[in-house]
Formats: structure tokens, C-alpha cells, sequence
């Protein structure tokens, strides 16, 4: 019994039975133990001291707080698809690889190409893209990959809440949080680290357009690499840790995911969770179609999200360092590993073709935050956002909504594709559990 002790006893009577006794042998001989018999009462506890030095932190908080800061800037207006300031991201995040001493991948550090879009026309987009060179010759033609997006929306496209047109959308958390990290992992391990493995360091282009950056980078990965990528270890909105686990999204692409996060559980002090769900979430998918395993790592959902208000002062720096931290440990393993991890996620089933247009995006909303860890059927509510429609109708954190006007909800995916039906106003019946209980609750959406 674990609360027990290497030499403890029990002693039980009867036949329900009854504990009559209980303690502790004592430990004799053992080098470990003294025994101070008649002079415990001198025993004192010794004073508490601080260590004569400690560790310099293998992350800057203030770094990573200072790329957030100008990336998500009013200069940068929102860094939105087809302007001069996301031009101007690009530049400065290949300024910062070409610092580190990184290489490029091929003659510079953009990876540039074009891509048409209905109410845009043909756009010029660039992912830049860094190197560590492996130095194994059989395994560093088989690479592994850390991306982050760093475009946004711009003064709101392609997403936009109602009322919020024009204004500039910060993407503070999402995604500059994630860039920062990416900056400063490229800025430690170009330093510190000789792997087996080509390790890629990439910020995608035209993530919020439907993975176009991403989309592109893997289905040119085979002009740069004789073998096929290992995996990929995606940064997507990682600003907002405070004391929450971190999330590792599409967990489910390869089995060995579990056993890597529980790992770093122990070896970083930072407490994650592997979450199963087939999520669309964010570039990670671009990889899982090719048969690629990939995660993201998430600190989840904010009443920010795809708003003006997701700003530099909300970020959780000492979050960004965990979260760094963690991705450090995933990767230098990574590198280092022999084996491919076996691929169990959803590939494509036909040649995947970047979008001609952004995704489709629904527009009526409840008003209430999704449980990104919840693992049963069903959306469980992690919180319900002031004087929204969720608030008005009733519902509550810890919700599980489990149907929406007769259609099953088992899925987050199946809970979006299903309000994508309906329109701000539309009045319709959600059925929830709540304290196991099943509860019909109408509700009037309202606008995204």
C-alpha cells in the first residue's frame, strides 16, 4: 500500500476484519539512521537558507515577451495575408534564424510561392524556414519539424466578429506566443545541440486562410529530404498557461505520443494532456494528411480568440517558458531517436490541394468556451462568456452539450460543422448533461 512505508505493519482480528493494530519497524544497522536516544529534545530544525547560486533559466521570459510585443503591435497592424507588415514579420523572424547561425534549407530563408484567392487575387506568401543539419547519415534526411504560424488576421479577414470590422486583431496569443517560443528553442539548441536528425524550424504563412503555408511546406518537403519526416511538434495560441496543464492536440496520430508527454510530465514539472480528439485545429493537420504524425501544443481557448482584444498585456510569460520548456524535451528527443513512431491518425484519403478560398467559418455561436481536455462524448463547457447567449439561456461551466436540435454532438468537430447550419438568431434546442442529468435548454445564437 503506497501511503505505507517499506517496513510498516497491519495487524487485522475477525472476519470483517477489524485494524487492531498498526506502526513501523524500526531500521537497524542502516548506515542512514541515528538513533539520538534521551536527547531528542536538543534536536533543531535547521534554518532555512537560499542556495549560494542557482541556475540561470535556459528560457528568457523577457525575450519571448519582447518578440510578442512587437509582432503583435499596432505597426503590424494584425499581420493579415497579403500586406507589407506581414512582409515585414517575415523579415524579422529571418533576421532572428540568420542571428542564431541557423542555415536555410535552400538559398535563403524564405520559401516563397503564390496562391490565388477569390476576393484577394493571386497573393505572394513566404514560409521561413531554418536548420539545424543532422549529422547521422542514415537519419538526417528524415527530419523533424517545429512550426508556428505568424500570420493573423489583419483588420479582420478572413474571420471577423460582428462590430469588430476595420479593427486591427493584435493575435497576441495567436499566434505571436507561439512564434516567440519558436525564436527562442532556434536561439538555444543552435547552440547546444549536435543531433542525429535535421531539426526544421518553420513559420507558416497563411494559417488562418485554411493551412495554406503548411499545406505547401509538406507537399514540397521531398525536393529538401531523401527520407520522410519524422513528426512535427506545432506552437498554436500558447500565451495563456497560467496554472491550467498544457494541452497536446491530435495526440492520437501516433501511439507513442501518450508515452512521450508523460515523460516530459516528470522530467519538466510541467503537467500536460494528451488529447485524442481529431481536431482541425491548426498546421499539425497539414502533416497528419500525409500520414505524418504531429501535435499542437495548446494552453486552449480564450474569450480573445479572433478578437482586437487578444493583446501583448494578457500573455502569461512564465507560461511561455514552461510550455517552452516542454517543447525542448520533445524535440531533442526526437531528434535523437532512431525509429519511426508508428503513424494512427486520419490521413487524407485523396491528394490533399490547398484551398482556393479560406475554410468556411461559422458565424452563430453560444457564447460558451469549450473543455479541450473533456475526453468523454459530448462538448463540455469550460466557461460561459458574459452577457452571451450561453449566459442568457442558462448554461453553465461543466455543461455537457450532447445534441443540438436533434443532431448528436460526440465530437468538438461534430459540434462545429453542426452550428455551421444556423445563423445569428436562430432560436434552437440544446440538450446538455448536467450533474448526469439530461436538460433541454433553448437557446437564441447569437453572432461569432
Amino acid at each position: 500500500m503506497p501511503h505505507y512505508g517499506k517496513y510498516s505493519y497491519l495487524g487485522f482480528e475477525g472476519d470483517e476484519p477489524v485494524n487492531v493494530a498498526k506502526g513501523e519497524w524500526p531500521v537497524l544497522n542502516s548506515p542512514l539512521t541515528k538513533i539520538l536516544e534521551g536527547s531528542a529534545q536538543n534536536v533543531k530544525m535547521v534554518t532555512k537558507r537560499e542556495p549560494l547560486a542557482t541556475l540561470a533559466p535556459l528560457f528568457s521570459e523577457q525575450r519571448m515577451m519582447d518578440h510578442i510585443k512587437y509582432l503583435a503591435s499596432e505597426e503590424l497592424k494584425g499581420r493579415g495575408l497579403g500586406t507589407p507588415e506581414l512582409d515585414t514579420a517575415a523579415d524579422y523572424i529571418a533576421a532572428e534564424f540568420k542571428e542564431y547561425g541557423l542555415e536555410t534549407l535552400g538559398n535563403s530563408y524564405f520559401q516563397q510561392f503564390s496562391h490565388s484567392f477569390p476576393d484577394k487575387g493571386e497573393v505572394q506568401m513566404k514560409n521561413v524556414v531554418a536548420i539545424i543539419p543532422g549529422t547521422d547519415p542514415k537519419l538526417k534526411d528524415s527530419p523533424v519539424v517545429l512550426s508556428a504560424h505568424y500570420d493573423h488576421l489583419g483588420l479582420g479577414w478572413p474571420d471577423v466578429h460582428t462590430g469588430d470590422e476595420g479593427k486591427i486583431h493584435y493575435g497576441a496569443d495567436d499566434n505571436a506566443s507561439g512564434v516567440s517560443i519558436l525564436l527562442e528553442m532556434a536561439k538555444s539548441m543552435a547552440k547546444t545541440i549536435q543531433p542525429k536528425r535535421t531539426i526544421v524550424f518553420v513559420a507558416f504563412t497563411g494559417e488562418e486562410a485554411g493551412l495554406i503555408g503548411s499545406r505547401y511546406f509538406v507537399s514540397q518537403a521531398n525536393r529538401y529530404f531523401q527520407g520522410s519526416i519524422l513528426a512535427n511538434v506545432n506552437l498554436d495560441t500558447d500565451g495563456s498557461l497560467f496554472d491550467k496543464k498544457l494541452l497536446v492536440l491530435n495526440g492520437n496520430s501516433a501511439k507513442e505520443w501518450k508515452f512521450v508527454f508523460m515523460g516530459t510530465d516528470y522530467t519538466t514539472g510541467v503537467k500536460s494532456e494528451v488529447i485524442a480528439q481529431e481536431l482541425d485545429a491548426s498546421d499539425q493537420v497539414a502533416f497528419i494528411e500525409k500520414g505524418i504524425p504531429a501535435v499542437q501544443l495548446f494552453t486552449g481557448a480564450t474569450e480573445n480568440y479572433h478578437k482586437p482584444s487578444d493583446t501583448y498585456d494578457k500573455i502569461d510569460g512564465k507560461g511561455l517558458v514552461k510550455v517552452a520548456t516542454v517543447a525542448k524535451e520533445v524535440m531533442e528527443y526526437l531528434a535523437d531517436r532512431d525509429t519511426p513512431f508508428e503513424f494512427t491518425g486520419k490521413a487524407a484519403s485523396t491528394e490533399t490541394s490547398m484551398p482556393e478560398q479560406p475554410k468556411t467559418s461559422r458565424k452563430a455561436s453560444t457564447g460558451s468556451i469549450p473543455d479541450f481536455s473533456f475526453t468523454g462524448e459530448g462538448v463540455k463547457i469550460a466557461s460561459v462568456s458574459s452577457d452571451s447567449p450561453g449566459e442568457k439561456a442558462g448554461l453553465l461551466a461543466g455543461d455537457i452539450i450532447t445534441s443540438i436540435n436533434g443532431e448528436t454532438v460526440k465530437t468538438l468537430s461534430e459540434y462545429s460543422n453542426i452550428l455551421k447550419k444556423f445563423q445569428p438568431g436562430d432560436t434552437v434546442e440544446l440538450v446538455i448533461l448536467r450533474e448526469e442529468k439530461a436538460k433541454v435548454i433553448p437557446i437564441t445564437l447569437g453572432e461569432r
